[in-house]
């Protein structure tokens, strides 16, 4: 994986821990997971700004149909995050285009201050979760999401409005894709471990669990304990569980405003580029 630029490398600590106390659930064990629901809203309203500002560009002649988009890893980073916990993109990949040197679409844009939007705000941005998690995104991504971002790209230049891409396309793409990763995963958990998985866990009279939880989070048999392993594979399953919902929870109010924005964005990058061509 090449080398991310982290916009903000100073980690504060405390701002992570609060970040991760905002709407964490934990699994059936007591691990802390972080904000698995704001999380996957994140993810489909950020995919929406994408979207408009994408298609914003295209309906401008920006972005055109014989402009190629190559998938890459993410570059960009906004933040970092402490220990067991990571710092999960909220978009799946990054894009490069037409084969350039600069990886990222935020080269594509002249404004640096668009750019910069792009950058900390789009394709760099990142929420603090437990890596679980992150390997649920990993998965997902492998499984469909990085494929349908670019399709839903493709789309836009071609003309379709993001609000019917979006919906007709990405949201039932992605879906898929979660689908999919699950019934892989499903299909990994053996007999035993699943034996483990449907043994509800014993409480203390405190009302934590009441044998304590491994905290080794591998999954493969490298981890010899069948217990520890079936923890983590619930701890899976409950986050693929919840990305089954998809955009469920996305304000409309924000959605149509979030569209606005981001096709003033396209503008103002119009305008920039016809002020210092």
């Amino acid at each position: 994986m090449a080398r991310r630029e982290i916009l903000n490398p100073d980690i504060d600590p405390m701002a992570v821990i609060d970040e991760l106390a905002q709407g964490a659930v934990t699994d059936g064990r007591g691990l802390t997971l972080g904000d698995v629901a704001g999380h996957r809203r994140d993810r489909f309203f950020t995919l929406w700004r994408a979207l408009h500002l994408l298609g914003g560009l295209a309906r401008r002649g920006l972005l055109r149909p014989t402009d190629q988009l190559d998938v890459v890893g993410a570059r960009v980073q906004d933040n970092q995050a402490i220990g067991v916990f990571q710092a999960a993109h909220v978009l799946p990949c990054d894009f490069r285009l037409n084969g350039g040197e600069k990886a990222g679409l935020h080269a594509l844009f002249s404004s640096p201050i668009i750019a910069g939007n792009v950058k900390a705000h789009l394709f760099g941005r990142t929420n603090a979760v437990h890596r679980l998690v992150n390997y649920v995104d990993s998965r997902c991504e492998d499984h469909g999401w990085c494929d349908a971002f670019r399709v839903a790209i493709d789309r836009l230049v071609g003309g379709a409005p993001p609000d019917l891409v979006f919906r007709r396309d990405l949201v039932p793409a992605y879906a898929a894709a979660v689908a999919s990763a699950r019934d892989a995963f499903e299909r990994d958990i053996s007999r035993a471990e699943r034996g483990f998985i449907d043994t509800p866990a014993l409480l203390a009279p405190n009302g934590l669990p009441a044998q304590p939880r491994g905290q080794d989070f591998r999954i493969s048999d490298k981890l010899k304990d069948p217990r520890a392993r079936a923890a983590n594979k619930a701890a899976v399953l409950q986050v693929y569980a919840e990305y089954r919902l998809g955009p469920a929870g996305v304000a409309p109010a924000e959605m149509a405003a979030a569209a606005r924005e981001l096709d003033a964005w396209a503008e103002l990058e119009r305008q920039w580029r016809a002020r210092h061509a």
